[in-house]
């Protein structure tokens, strides 16, 4: 049997970059197989269709920067410092994977439903350890996952202005005033 993970990894790496670059709906099979300098049907050999190579990008990238942001909440110390760890990993993803980033960004409404809420992914943690710091004082109880979705939302969307040129630079210069934005909204 043939190793075709090469070819599979070109193919996720140029379909990433292409669906990144240019929007999920407008990229076609052949756009992909282009990029890999290999004709379209070719591609089937690798993906069962293209929506499947989609979720196959989603569901990696989302779970790889789960990972990140669980390692980020693990921090030593008291709550703030775990969270200011959390937002400086995903801050960095931001800048440093711009990529992959943006494809996140322009699929997650295509593909969040795919994913269960016992599964390692960001939103996930930053639920678990909001309401963690509620259960130990060092927060205000409220609805831990409104407050949740509150700190998401302060990073997400300079992410999404960034992305639209909104919000010119990166999100990396901001970080100690997401931080803070993020305290505040918690405290």
């Amino acid at each position: 049997m043939r190793d075709t993970h090469p070819r599979r990894n070109l193919i996720k790496t140029q379909a990433l970059r292409l669906f990144a670059e240019h929007g999920i709906d407008t990229v076609s099979v052949r756009d992909i197989a282009e990029a890999c300098d290999m004709k379209a049907p070719n591609l089937y050999a690798h993906f069962d269709s293209r929506d499947a190579l989609l979720a196959e990008l989603f569901r990696e990238g989302y779970a790889a920067y789960g990972a990140i942001l669980a390692a980020a909440a693990a921090t030593e110390g008291p709550f703030r410092r775990r969270l200011e760890a959390m937002v400086r990993a995903i801050c960095r993803l931001h800048d440093e994977d711009p990529i992959r980033f943006r494809f996140l960004i322009l699929t997650q409404h295509a593909f969040l439903s795919t994913t269960r809420d016992g599964d390692e992914n960001p939103v996930e943690i930053v639920c678990r350890i909001v309401a963690a710091a509620m259960d130990t004082g060092e927060i205000p109880r409220r609805e831990p996952d409104l407050m949740a979705m509150a700190v998401i939302g302060l990073i997400v969307q300079p992410a999404t202005a960034h992305l639209y040129g909104r919000l010119p630079g990166g999100l990396l210069p901001r970080i100690d005033e997401i931080v803070a934005m993020c305290w505040r909204v918690l405290t």
